[in-house]
């Protein structure tokens, strides 16, 4: 018995084995594939502009049914090696930081808002406004802490006026401490890397003893680090009664960026995806409407699941959460985005299989065999009735296949084997059924003049 015989005898059972095999398969990666309910999300120090994004993070993830933890750093650059070493799957990392880091162990998932650089000053210590990163030498300059993006990036620029330690004393502490230091005039400037929404970065801003930096060549150092941006603080932005900033001012700007593990979960990137776009689509001071989240300043490759994700949520297709829990939402939008296209690729391929489409228009003829083998088995033992509704059963099977199933060529041998063997069991069919007439003739009773003729004799 070859392959397509058995499959034919034992289709059924093959069919039933199949689907249950199928529905345990389905259940199996449903399970495997839900997300952990708990996870962590890298930041600066409490206070800052990460930070305070993480927590409004927290929060529409604890909507979702989901414990978000914000685990706070010294900075982009402690971040970044953190999650490089698997310590954590997703974290704030400013831009121009990852631009060497291996893109087959991170992505980037969007970039958030602008950080602009702010460079605070005492006005008594200087000759004229701070207009020039030059001006700082010989002067007591804070750059932020080791292992912050701010610090890495104040070295880079000071390196591009060519100084160094040598011509700056260079402090290395956090912001707090550089602004309290700033305040009581132990530090002669400080700069800092970071979102106006920072409350640390407003509060200097309002201080009437400092001075804000107008960066006077901003446009060089876009042109010489091209993962910073010009941004303008308009005049009185800050407050508009008292005129802060008393002129237009000028600052070169990095951009936040959030950061994943190409390990990080499909479901646990949706929601992210759906709390950046709830939280900075609205815009800031330096932030059009509906400017961020986008990828115009990443750092690494963009993930296919990132890009579609952020595609889907900014433009409202995503409308499952409406109606779902977001499990079920997120499980539906994933396979809708990622396994649906698979399938309908893999579909017509496995559809113009030579073996199913022979086992397919074979059982077109095949499967009315084992109606006919059952009558077959059955005829001496039939009575009458049983014989009429038999031929019943078989012309009925016969004209179905006159008039509904077609082959092709190559299947017109089983077509009309079966034809035959209908017509065979018909003809024992009614041979069995002239045998019965014939018997109960036979053996009728005698009728009455029958036996009068009898009793004459």
């Amino acid at each position: 018995m070859d392959i397509l015989q058995r499959i034919e005898r034992y289709g059924k059972w093959i069919i039933l084995t199949g689907v249950l095999l199928l529905i345990a398969l389905v259940i199996g990666t449903i399970y495997a594939s839900l997300p952990p309910r708990r996870f962590t999300l890298l930041t600066g120090r409490e206070g800052g502009a990460y930070y305070e994004a993480a927590r409004q993070y927290q929060q529409i993830a604890q909507e979702k049914g989901f414990e978000l933890e914000i685990r706070p750093t010294a900075g982009s650059v402690e971040a970044l090696r953190l999650l490089e070493q698997g310590e954590a799957q997703i974290g704030f990392v400013q831009g121009g930081i990852a631009l060497d880091s291996d893109p087959l162990i991170l992505s980037s998932m969007a970039s958030l808002f602008y950080e602009p650089v702010w460079v605070f000053y005492n006005p008594d210590q200087f000759d004229a406004p701070l207009t020039r990163l030059t001006q700082v030498e010989g002067k007591v300059f804070a750059i932020s802490e080791p292992d912050s993006g701010g610090n890495q990036l104040a070295r880079e620029m000071l390196a591009a006026n060519r100084m160094d330690a040598g011509q700056a004393q260079l402090v290395e502490v956090d912001s707090a401490e550089a602004a309290g230091r700033l305040r009581d005039g132990t530090i002669d400037a400080a700069m800092f890397v970071s979102a106006p929404t920072s409350a640390l970065i407003r509060e200097l801003l309002l201080d009437p003893d400092l001075k804000l930096m107008n960066f006077e060549r901003a446009a060089a150092y876009t042109a010489l680090m091209p993962y910073l941006t010009v941004v303008t603080l308009p005049q009185g932005a800050i407050d508009l009664r008292d005129n802060i900033p008393s002129e237009d001012t000028q600052l070169v700007s990095t951009v936040a960026n959030l950061i994943v593990s190409n390990e990080f979960h499909p479901d646990l990137l949706r929601l992210m995806t759906i709390a950046v776009v709830n939280t900075h689509e609205r815009g800031g001071l330096f932030e059009q409407r509906f400017e961020f989240p986008n990828f115009d300043h990443a750092d690494l490759p963009i993930g296919a699941e990132e890009r579609a994700y952020l595609e889907r949520i900014r433009s409202g297709e995503s409308t499952l959460d409406n109606y779902l829990p977001f499990w079920a939402a997120a499980l539906v939008d994933r396979y809708m985005l990622f396994v649906l296209p698979v399938a309908l690729v893999l579909l017509p391929i496995v559809s113009r299989s030579p073996v199913l489409i022979t086992i397919y228009n074979k059982r077109k003829v095949t499967r009315w065999y084992g109606t006919v083998r059952s009558i077959d088995r059955s005829v001496t033992a039939m009575d009458a009735a049983e014989i009429d509704r038999a031929l019943q059963d078989l012309e009925l099977i016969d004209q179905r296949l006159r008039e509904q199933v077609t082959v092709s060529e190559n299947f017109m041998a089983d077509y009309y084997n079966l034809r035959g063997h209908i017509e065979l069991v018909r003809s024992r069919l009614v041979q069995r059924r002239d045998t019965l007439v014939a018997g109960s003739e036979a053996t009728a009773p005698e009728t009455a003049e029958d036996l009068l003729l009898a009793a004459a004799l």
